[in-house]
Formats: C-alpha cells, sequence, structure tokens
C-alpha cells in the first residue's frame, strides 16, 4: 500500500492497472458474512431498468509519507456504487420474496465494528452506513432502528462501502474531492409503483450538494454511491493543481444510453503542499442607498455566522454616486447563508460569486507566559520558514489592561517574551 500511495501505478499488457509488487488486499480483508440459504438468489434492483451502478466523479486526495512535502492524490470518478435493499426503511423499488432473510442496520454497524478491518476503515464504512440508514428512515417516515436490508442486498452494500474505505485507507488517500454529482432523469417502475428519478433516497442523501442533471433515464447515482460520495468528499468542483500518474476504470453491467457504465480511479500528485494553498468562496455587492451603521451590523453577523474575511471598500457608482462595496470572503459550502445575509441585511438586488485559490500560511498558536497572564501569540510558516508571528487582540487587550501600560508597549514586550522562550532562538 506504501508504495501504492507514493509510486505510480503500471500498466498491464492489456491495459489495466496493475498495483506495484507488494501485499495484496481482496475479499479476505472484508468482514467474513453468511448469508443464509434462503438469499442466496439473485435479488431485484432497486430499480430494475437499467440496474446501473458505479457512476459520479470524485477525486481522491492522499499523501504520501515517502517525503515530507509529497502529497499524493487519487481521483475517483464515480456515479454511485450499488444498490442498498432495505424494508420499512427501503429505497423504492424493492420486492420483498417470501422466505427472505434481512439485517437491521444496527446487525451491519456490529458485523463491521467486530471485524478485524482498521478502525479507521470501521469507522468510516460505519458513518456511510448510518448515512444510508438515516436517509432511508427519513423518506419512509420511520425510526433508523426499523430499517434493515436484504440480506444479499446488505452484502452487496457492505461490498461497495467497505471495500470503497478500505481502498482509501490502502492508498493513504487522505483526502476526496468530487465533480458535480451525475443524476439521471424521467421515471422508473418500482415495488412502489412509478418513481422518478434520482430516487428518493438518493436525493435525500445528495440534499445541499451540487448536482449534474442529465438527459440520461438511466439511475447514474444510487443511494449507495450517494452515501459514499456525501459521506466521504470533502469538497465538490475543481481539483487543486496536480499531476495525474495513475488511471485506472472498471466496467458495470450494461445498460442503455450514451453514458458508459464506468468507474474511474486516478491518482496523482499535488504540485505544492496542501496546507499552503485552500480555496474559497468570495461574494461582493455594491451599495449606495445604506446607512453606513447598517454595514457595522451587517460585518458582525457575516464574522459571527463563519466568514473568513469582511471588507468594506468606497466606490463610485453610475451617476457619481459614493458608495460602498461589500467583499466576504467564506468557505465554499457557507455560500447560502453567506449571501442570504448579505440580501437580508443590506438593499442589495445582486450578489457576484466566484472562488478563488489563495496561498496561506502554514498557523499554529503558541501560549507566552507573561506578568499580566498567558498571551496566545499566532505563528505563520511559509514551507516550514517562521515568518510572522501576531499577538491575539483580545489576549493582548487583557494584559494590557491588567498592566495599566499602553497597548503597544505590551505587544513588543510579548514578542519579545516569544522570541526569548527556550528552544526557539
Amino acid at each position: 500500500p506504501g508504495e501504492a500511495a507514493a509510486g505510480s501505478l503500471g500498466e498491464s499488457p492489456g491495459g489495466r492497472p496493475e498495483l506495484p509488487p507488494g501485499p495484496r488486499h481482496g475479499a479476505d480483508d472484508l468482514p467474513s458474512i453468511s448469508p443464509p440459504a434462503a438469499a442466496v438468489g439473485r435479488q431485484p434492483s432497486e430499480h430494475e431498468p437499467g440496474r446501473d451502478r458505479d457512476h459520479g466523479h470524485g477525486h481522491a486526495h492522499g499523501h504520501a509519507h515517502d517525503h515530507d512535502h509529497d502529497h499524493d492524490h487519487g481521483h475517483d470518478h464515480d456515479h454511485g456504487h450499488g444498490h442498498s435493499h432495505s424494508h420499512c426503511g427501503e429505497p423504492a423499488g424493492h420486492e420483498r420474496p417470501h422466505g427472505d432473510h434481512h439485517r437491521r442496520l444496527s446487525e451491519i454497524l456490529a458485523l463491521i465494528r467486530e471485524s478485524g478491518l482498521d478502525p479507521e476503515v470501521r469507522e468510516r464504512a460505519c458513518e456511510v452506513f448510518r448515512r444510508l440508514g438515516e436517509a432511508e428512515a427519513r423518506v419512509h417516515g420511520i425510526d433508523i432502528e426499523r430499517v434493515h436490508f436484504h440480506e444479499v442486498g446488505a452484502v452487496d452494500s457492505i461490498v461497495d462501502i467497505v471495500g470503497g474505505c478500505l481502498a482509501l485507507r490502502l492508498l493513504e488517500i487522505d483526502e476526496l474531492f468530487s465533480a458535480p454529482v451525475a443524476v439521471g432523469s424521467g421515471t422508473v417502475m418500482s415495488a412502489h409503483g412509478t418513481l422518478p428519478l434520482p430516487a428518493p433516497a438518493t436525493l435525500e442523501l445528495l440534499r445541499g450538494l451540487p448536482l449534474r442533471p442529465t438527459e440520461s433515464s438511466a439511475e447514474l447515482t444510487t443511494p449507495t454511491g450517494a452515501a459514499l460520495l456525501s459521506t466521504l468528499v470533502s469538497r465538490f468542483g475543481p481539483p487543486p493543481p496536480c499531476r495525474v500518474q495513475a488511471v485506472g476504470y472498471g466496467a458495470g453491467d450494461d445498460r442503455p444510453g450514451a453514458l458508459p457504465n464506468c468507474l474511474r480511479v486516478a491518482i496523482a500528485e499535488a504540485e505544492r503542499p496542501a496546507p499552503e494553498t485552500d480555496r474559497v468562496l468570495l461574494l461582493e455587492c455594491n451599495v449606495d442607498d445604506m446607512s453606513p451603521e447598517w454595514i457595522g451590523h451587517l460585518t458582525d453577523q457575516l464574522l459571527a455566522k463563519g466568514a473568513l474575511d469582511v471588507y468594506v471598500t468606497p466606490i463610485a457608482m453610475k451617476k457619481s454616486r459614493p458608495a460602498h462595496q461589500i467583499s466576504v470572503i467564506a468557505p465554499l459550502g457557507a455560500e447560502e447563508e453567506m449571501a442570504g445575509l448579505l440580501f437580508r441585511e443590506t438593499t442589495s438586488f445582486g450578489i457576484r460569486r466566484r472562488e478563488v485559490d489563495r496561498l496561506i500560511l502554514a498557523r499554529e498558536t503558541a501560549a507566552v507566559k507573561t506578568p499580566w497572564g498567558d498571551v496566545r501569540v499566532k505563528v505563520g510558516r511559509w514551507r516550514g520558514e517562521e515568518v510572522s508571528a501576531a499577538p491575539e487582540y483580545e489576549d493582548l487587550k487583557a494584559a494590557a489592561g491588567r498592566a495599566g501600560r499602553p497597548l503597544k508597549e505590551i505587544h513588543q514586550k510579548v514578542l519579545e517574551l516569544f522570541r526569548a522562550r527556550p528552544g526557539e532562538r
């Protein structure tokens, strides 16, 4: 697994990616499951027409542990991963044959927890299954403890979910990125009647995530795939700058339509250490008919709700009107809340938005003991070199109050104490 994560994967003469020499992992790594004989036959698919599996777009990002500044990144392109088969809280479209056996969600979680898998793999897999169970419960209006799965459906989902989490661990993947999730359209016949696509459980799992509608009438993302994406992916959008080192493909069942039923996985190396760059959201609006007092209130509200920074720029608008440009830097996932605040608290009728990359310092906080109490100092490092040190304002203000001395004097004293720490200079 170390070589697979740190080096590139080779290809066999047939064009199929091969792992470098080393330990092989397969079915023996998964939890032991023994379905009753009555459940071993083929179960109906969640939505029989198409039986589409393994679609979507994901990008996995991991770290190579051979070098301090090398970060290996794999990019998964997957449109769903299999089907969960449940009752009470089952996704629409599942038949329930007489004599079929089932596993409750709690049984599946216990099975995973009691396996010999790495603790990180067990926890990730259980988290994915819990999200799947919660979605099924919400769709059917029942308690999550009443959600249970066809035996064969449970085995199928366990292999998909645990196998995926195990692969992330073996390839030492630390972060996953995904393109907007591709979903089909139209309807599908199920045991519950005619249902729209995406399926109810799938759509529940994809709440709040960016979707890419298509004209395909096939089920491009299933509940299991949606559970994996919504649980494991940290960011939806383009991947950070990277160099692809290896690519592999896997094909699912044949199905009609223009889109192939394929899973694509790539491993890539980041061009720069992840802690020194990130991607954020920039929202801006112009106002020329708003009281400056309101802007101060808005700034406090935005920062309280998680904005990374808020700044106001004096500008001149049409007819030479003096105005303000309000700019908000926020995490990518905070767009809805930040935009809502801007619309509610300003007179603007529109907001400009764009995603921007920024270079950032690796940050840490050091506590400095002073005669006036502890003061936290924020330390910034660029590629390992300390380039910035700034006492926290609130701590500095409190220390200056206790000392009865000017703030700038205490600021200088704190930095002197910080520089004089044992082992630092």
